[in-house]
């Protein structure tokens, strides 16, 4: 109902508004909010607001569009909202399209349906019909579709195929109304000659999903206790949502550089959720640590390598070992589940508490290793973690607005850890 208002025009909303409310934003209250500039931090909360939108074949279009100017904000820092409306209009001027889960083409700003091409296979390492590929766009400019360029402009002369109106495309009564991911599902089960219940399974996976996978921990132990079905099915879901807001399921392994940073020397690292939800989160990832490139250049998400994987190799370049328990011979365990099967309760009137929290962040940048041990998880009356906690989700001033956990979120695991100490002792705990 609320898409209806906005394309009736019964809403005040701008063309970038409209295109979020396209993309899958069902709700005024989930815009952003309106004000100049239009900053980074707007931009990560908007892709954190799509990334937990269901994603059908007519959202699957906007939603491309949407992720293709937010990075771009990601990459180049703040604009103006005139000017993310000058950018939008890009997509309608130049006529631009994309290939949909399901083989059609659809326009981008609207997701309305053009021509059907084939089925999606994974060919050549990326998910294809005919000659075009999921997560480019093209132009239908001039009558024939076209790749693009990074401006969005028609970048090669030889034309992919014609545009043309498909009566096909008419009689499809459910067109769009479809999940995304479902025409994804035999496209995934075609790739996959291996079993996915080891890292070593993901190995047919494109790499970006593999790294994906294997660095949210949380979700990856879940993930191997499901069915084979349930396993392709979601590995569809989760990669339809990459390729959606990121361009791409692929990755290169490639060492972090000062030139991967966005404007503000951070990068968007991205995750999953224990619920299989992407999450990103804008961070200073240290220069040299090893990370799956989405795409290339600024802007570009990035996956980062599980610290536990990658100690040695950060140690022989001479960086800072991740943690203490690195050193130390601390067993560390792979989820919090395990640390607490393996050391049982807190004690009588206790709580396990995290000096550098488990948030999904810090799970990708660290390692789940490096937060699950007995350096980082210390036993503590209920009522110190309860005020600990609540300290954490509080506004103080030196926080600028933000509550003391996002604050803290891109310090480094030192920094963190003794911060966590100081709490404990201010708070009136004994480290």
């Amino acid at each position: 109902m609320f898409r209806q208002y906005v394309e009736l025009g019964l809403l005040d909303v701008d063309s970038f508004e409209k295109l979020l409310v396209r993309a899958g934003l069902d709700d005024l209250e989930e815009l952003p909010v309106r004000r100049n500039p239009f900053t980074p931090e707007d931009a990560v909360a908007v892709l954190r607001e799509l990334m937990a939108k269901p994603m059908t074949l007519g959202t699957f279009p906007p939603r491309m569009a949407a992720g293709f100017l937010l990075r771009e904000v990601l990459a180049h820092g703040e604009v103006s909202r005139e000017e993310m409306a000058r950018r939008v209009a890009r997509f309608a001027r130049e006529q631009v399209a994309v290939l949909r889960p399901d083989g059609y083409l659809a326009w981008a700003l609207d997701g309305s349906t053009q021509q059907k091409v084939a089925p999606v296979v994974w060919k050549d390492g990326v998910f294809r019909a005919g000659y075009f590929e999921l997560g480019r766009f093209y132009s239908g400019k001039g009558g024939v579709f076209r790749s693009v360029d990074a401006q969005l402009r028609a970048s090669d002369w030889r034309p992919l195929a014609e545009v043309y109106d498909d009566a096909d495309v008419i009689n499809r009564s459910l067109d769009g109304a479809e999940d995304a991911f479902v025409e994804m599902y035999h496209a995934v089960g075609q790739l996959l000659s291996h079993p996915m219940d080891s890292i070593a399974g993901l190995r047919d996976l494109p790499m970006g999903m593999a790294a994906l996978l294997s660095s949210s921990p949380e979700y990856w132990e879940r993930f191997q206790y499901m069915t084979a079905g349930e396993r392709i099915r979601e590995t569809a879901r989760v990669m339809t949502n990459v390729i959606a807001l990121w361009g791409t399921a692929s990755a290169s392994i490639r060492t972090v550089t000062r030139a991967l940073a966005c404007v503000d020397a951070t990068v968007p690292v991205l995750s999953l959720s224990t619920d299989g939800l992407l999450v990103v989160e804008r961070i200073a990832v240290p220069v040299g640590r090893s990370a799956a490139l989405l795409g290339g250049g600024p802007g570009a998400g990035i996956i980062l390598q599980r610290v536990d994987d990658a100690v040695d190799s950060t140690v022989e370049a001479g960086g800072e070992s991740p943690a203490p328990w690195a050193a130390s011979g601390t067993p560390a365990y792979s989820s919090f589940k395990s640390f607490k099967r393996a050391m049982g309760s807190a004690g009588e009137g206790k709580e396990w508490h995290h000096l550098v929290e488990q948030t999904d962040g810090n799970v990708a940048r660290f390692g789940p290793k490096a937060l699950h041990n007995r350096e980082n998880i210390l036993p503590l009356d209920k009522s110190l973690h309860s005020r600990i906690s609540g300290y954490y989700s509080s506004i103080q001033p030196f926080t600028r607005g933000r509550t003391v956990r996002d604050w803290l979120r891109p310090q480094s695991f030192v920094e963190q850890r003794e911060f966590g100490l100081k709490m404990m002792r201010d708070l009136g705990g004994a480290p």
